[in-house]
């Protein structure tokens, strides 16, 4: 988990934090999210397949929540059979 709020950035898994930082990390700018998956050159030839399976990116804009809060959210987008929303593309 990533929130950004009161000019510092903390990075979180699983609930506990691992990393701060703030000053010129703190973003200045509207951010994106971008999903990538970065192949290396191995010692082999022939076609090669993954997988990147992702069940939820899950932002709240202005305000920080708690882990627990995410996940009820989530969970309530599952129970009502919701598996997806855009709401990035917001102008």
């Amino acid at each position: 988990m990533i929130t950004a709020v009161d000019g510092t950035v903390t990075y979180s898994v699983d609930g506990r934090p691992v990393f701060s930082s703030g000053g010129k990390t703190f973003p200045r700018e509207p951010m994106r999210i971008h999903l990538n998956t970065w192949l290396i050159d191995l010692p082999f030839a022939g076609e090669r397949t993954w997988n990147m399976q992702i069940d939820w990116i899950y932002a709240v804009d202005g305000k920080a929540v708690s882990v627990a809060q995410v996940q009820r959210a989530v969970d309530g987008l599952h129970r009502n059979g919701i598996n997806y929303i855009n709401t990035t593309n917001r102008q």
